[in-house]
Parts: C-alpha cells; sequence; structure tokens
C-alpha cells in the first residue's frame, strides 16, 4: 500500500482549523481525523485512541501524523506506537517536559522503524530551541543557558485548563546535567527587548529544558515566561480558590481561542542568553507573529520537510531544520 497520506490527527479543534488555514495550494493528499465525527472538505476518519489495533488501522496510509489533540501526556504514547509500528513519522505541539520524555523513550525503536519523532514542532518548543543554538554558535564554550520567551495575546480554553489545573505543579530545572525540582515562579529574569525591560518568572515544566539539552549540549538550563500577576501568585501557590473558579465557572464559557483581531495584534518574543565559565554572555533573539498562528506556520513548514523526504530517523529536536526553517515565515526578525 503507498504510504502518501497526511493525517492530521484533532483536526476539529482550533489549533486545527488554524492549521488548516495555512495550506494554501500545497498539493498535500490530507486526511483529518478526531475521537468524533465533524464536517469537512477533506476525508476524515473518526477513531479514539483507546484500541491500537484500531490506530493501526488507520495509518497504514500515512506518511506523516500531526497531532494536535492534547493533552499530549493522553495522546503522544498511543499514536507513536501507531506510528511506529506502521512506519509513519510522528510530530505534535507539546510543550512539556514530560511529554519530551515519553516520546524520546522511543527514540531507539523510530531508528529502527526509520521513521521520525518530533513533539514540540509549533512555537512552544521550535523557535526557543532553535534560538538556544544560535546563541551557543556565538559562545562554544557555554556553560549556562536561560531561555525566555514572551507572548502578547489570547489564549486558548484548552490552553488555559492545561495550564490552570497545574498551576502550582513543581517542575524542573537542569544544574549540571542533572534535573532537579523546582517550583513555578520561585525566581525572576528580566532582559532587555527594545529599550522597554520585559519581566519574567520561571517556568518549570518548559519543554527546552530538554530539547536545548539535547541541542546545545549545554548542561544549565533555565526556563522563564512571561504571566499576568494574579497568574503568577497561583503558580506561588495563593489565589487557589480564583483558580478553581476560572475552571468551573469561567473556563467552559470563553471562546475556543483567540479571535482574528487578537491573532494579527498578537506577537511572539525568544530570548536565549548563554554564558561561559569566565561569565563571558551573548544572545540571541527570534521576534514572530502570535503564538496560535506561528504554531501553525511552524508546523507547516515542518510537515512540509518531511513530505519532501528531508528528516532524520529518531527523536529530533526542531532545531533539526536551524533557523532557515523560520526564515520563511512572515513576521519573523532574527535578531543575533
Amino acid at each position: 500500500m503507498e504510504k502518501n497520506k497526511i493525517l492530521v490527527y484533532g483536526a476539529s479543534g482550533y489549533m486545527g482549523q488554524l492549521f488548516l488555514e495555512q495550506l494554501e495550494n500545497r498539493d498535500w493528499d490530507l486526511v483529518l481525523a478526531a475521537r468524533n465525527d465533524f464536517q469537512s472538505n477533506y476525508p476524515v476518519r473518526v477513531f479514539s485512541l483507546e484500541d491500537k489495533s484500531r490506530i493501526a488501522a488507520h495509518l497504514q496510509d500515512v506518511k506523516l501524523v500531526i497531532n494536535l489533540a492534547g493533552p499530549f501526556k493522553n495522546t503522544n504514547k498511543p499514536l507513536v506506537e501507531a506510528c511506529i509500528q506502521n512506519g509513519a513519522h510522528y510530530i505534535d505541539i507539546a510543550g512539556e517536559v514530560p511529554e519530551m520524555e515519553a516520546v524520546y523513550a522511543y527514540d531507539a525503536q523510530a531508528q529502527n522503524a526509520r521513521v521520525m519523532l518530533m513533539p514540540g514542532a509549533g512555537f512552544g518548543v521550535a523557535p526557543t530551541d532553535i534560538v538556544a543554538n544560535l546563541a551557543k554558535q556565538k559562545l562554544p564554550d557555554a556553560t549556562r543557558l536561560t531561555l525566555a520567551y514572551v507572548t502578547n495575546g489570547g489564549a486558548s480554553r484548552g490552553t488555559l485548563k492545561t495550564v490552570l489545573a497545574d498551576i502550582h505543579k513543581e517542575g524542573t530545572i537542569l544544574e549540571n546535567g542533572i534535573y532537579r525540582k523546582a517550583m513555578p515562579a520561585f525566581k525572576s529574569f528580566a532582559f532587555l527587548n527594545n529599550n522597554k525591560l520585559e519581566q519574567l518568572v520561571y517556568n518549570p515544566w518548559r519543554a527546552d529544558l530538554f530539547t536545548a539539552k539535547i541541542s546545545t549540549g549545554i548542561p544549565n538550563i533555565e526556563t522563564y515566561a512571561n504571566f499576568p500577576p494574579f497568574i503568577v501568585k497561583m503558580m506561588q501557590g495563593k489565589l487557589l480558590w480564583l483558580r478553581d473558579f476560572m475552571l468551573k465557572r469561567l473556563i467552559p464559557f470563553l471562546p475556543v481561542g483567540p479571535s482574528e483581531k487578537q491573532i494579527q495584534k498578537g506577537s511572539t518574543i525568544c530570548y536565549a542568553e548563554v554564558t561561559n565559565p569566565e561569565g563571558e554572555k551573548k544572545s540571541a533573539s527570534i521576534y514572530g507573529p502570535e503564538a496560535y498562528r506561528f504554531t501553525a506556520q511552524i508546523l507547516m513548514a515542518i510537515a512540509g520537510k518531511i513530505n519532501e523526504g528531508n528528516y532524520q530517523s529518531g527523536f529530533q529536536t526542531p532545531n533539526l531544520y536551524g533557523i532557515e526553517l523560520l526564515q520563511g515565515i512572515p513576521g519573523v526578525k532574527i535578531a543575533q
């Protein structure tokens, strides 16, 4: 059976629709899939992820699976296993350390099957992974890496539910090559952006802690992000009554994602700063469009590479494609 189809799982959701908007005139043999039936101009396949044999049956003619169905801690494993079984490549837009670790566990199997696994193929990982390597190239003997991102724009309902549910959950920090426990917002960081001081707090869940270690080899990594002040308090274990109220009473009534106006006005910054043992510092920045649109555009670029046969077997980070991956995306600016 010829394997030429690209299957998008979770295509009926908000991110799926943004991805489809980026297709333009690409001549891809696209199939959309989800747990429940939905209407589309593309062929649709409906299957849950509980039955392994059923998943595998739907992937027999598939070259690449794009997983947009979060929470990815629940969906990545069955899809990755089915991809390896069927010789299909796998990408998703996961953004937390455990989600990267879960896929990395299949590295050897993916190499044997000659398929690529690339979680974090969206804004959540790709630009920070790439900017980390840009900074490292400027200071090859760097032993410390600080990664930070700033987003301006709205958040999807799914993102809010995921973030708020685990808002006070401990994460990690990389120290001397070892992952240690770290609490959210336990420290802060600031960097100068066009004469404006960006204030951020520690984000211990960031997948960059895992991917950047692979991409740069730097043994000490910290990750920071911007959050509204009331969210920072929740991260520190305060105002959790407000968190519970938002989860139960507010979020179900919010729009599924940012409006077109919010997307048009939104923007992102990914910043990397490296330090060597002598205290010398170098930095690099990537400026991009609104985070959800940026994710769709990055997904499109990576899927295009794989569709052309440009991939490497096994677990890979987005830095595999380097800065060239982002340079063709409208609104992207590189500051080195």
